[in-house]
């Protein structure tokens, strides 16, 4: 008997996790003696140790450069469940939840014969590419991405069902998680102008849409400028961080044009994957997807500003209409071909869970 598409999806989604898990408590507990680390720090390294900081004693400094919905969310939960002083496990878990809820949509859009081009795989080699996409194991830790993903996924599906309104609202409090909702809500006023068929009403649901996304958004720089007197205080402590300053520095990343940049076999892979996103943008342009075009090479160029490509991975987790793109099209391939390509990606996938775990950089 063939298991329904939609069980498939929930199924691998499962075994996923599981190996995910199973290498996080390996690397907690079995190398400890190699690294010394006690077993729930794997819950708060990098970024999830900021957000800690946030939760726990508030913005501050170079903290400011972390949008606030996703620490407030975790906060919130925290004191409510009385584990204001462990945020990192609440936030595991909130995003682990948050990522299943995204699972069993998919799942249950499976066998959908709505037209969702795009916003869902074609196939199940689309899934498992994103799925374990290199940096997929960010969906069960205490970082912003599950969250992202849910409201990214919600806005371009009430898009695709002419909801325009709840799109843009969902698309500003992504804006509110991460950067690349701006890129979203500009997208989904897009979509949703597209949708109509007289220009005065294109004009007309763009700007209303985007000022929906943008009163969301300016929430935050209101907040910014009631605690510290400075509305761009997220955009000053970049300051402190090592970016480019010229367009050639810019542009330049892609060939390891600036100084700090290496030229590592991580650093290539970065490079690899950054170039395959493109190559998916592409696709998407001459599927005449428009706004997931816009969205997926927007997106995958904002790192570009560091001056390197290291956060590659992190950055293009949650742009899942290429992910699933890059993966149907695996699916034409010869089938030793696709097989051993699906091998190598599941493969970097879990060398990045285990890295991750080690405290090693994995982004």
């Amino acid at each position: 008997m063939v298991m329904p598409r939609g069980r498939v999806l929930l199924l691998t989604s499962a075994i996923w996790f599981l190996i995910h898990i199973i290498i996080w408590i390996a690397v907690a507990n079995l190398e400890a003696t190699r690294y010394p680390f006690p077993a729930d720090s794997v819950l708060k390294y990098w970024d999830a140790v900021h957000y800690n900081n946030i939760i726990i004693y508030g913005y501050s400094g170079n903290l400011w450069s972390f949008y606030p919905l996703y620490p407030f969310i975790v906060k919130a939960l925290a004191a409510a469940v009385g584990l204001s002083g462990r945020p990192e496990i609440v936030g595991t878990i909130f995003s682990t939840l948050i990522f299943a809820v995204f699972c069993a949509m998919q799942a249950r859009l499976a066998t959908a014969a709505d037209a969702l081009s795009g916003i869902k795989p074609e196939t199940i080699w689309g899934w498992l590419f994103f799925l374990f996409s290199p940096g997929s194991w960010v969906f069960h830790s205490h970082h912003t991405e599950s969250l992202f993903l849910l409201l990214t996924f919600g806005a371009l599906l009430a898009s695709r069902h002419s909801r325009w309104k709840m799109a843009a609202l969902l698309a500003g409090l992504s804006a509110l998680t991460r950067n690349q909702g701006i890129i979203l809500s500009i997208a989904v006023a897009l979509e949703g102008a597209l949708r109509q068929k007289q220009f005065q009403k294109r004009a007309s649901v763009f700007a209303g849409s985007g000022l929906i996304s943008l009163a969301l958004y300016l929430c935050y720089p209101l907040y910014q400028y009631v605690k510290t007197g400075d509305p761009l205080a997220f955009l000053h402590t970049h300051s402190s961080w090592t970016v480019v300053n010229s367009f050639y520095g810019y542009i330049g990343t892609l060939w390891f044009a600036n100084p700090w940049q290496g030229t590592s076999w991580y650093t290539i892979l970065h490079h690899l994957f950054f170039f395959l996103m493109n190559g998916a943008a592409i696709g998407l342009l001459l599927k005449k997807e428009f706004p997931l075009a816009f969205y997926v090479f927007c997106s995958i160029w904002v790192p570009l500003y560091q001056g390197h490509l290291e956060n590659s991975f992190r950055f293009g987790a949650v742009l899942f209409p290429a992910l699933f793109l890059i993966g149907d099209y695996l699916k034409r391939l010869p089938r030793p071909i696709r097989y051993i390509l699906l091998g190598a990606v599941v493969l970097l996938n879990l060398v990045y869970a285990r890295k991750y775990a080690l405290g090693e950089w994995a982004y």
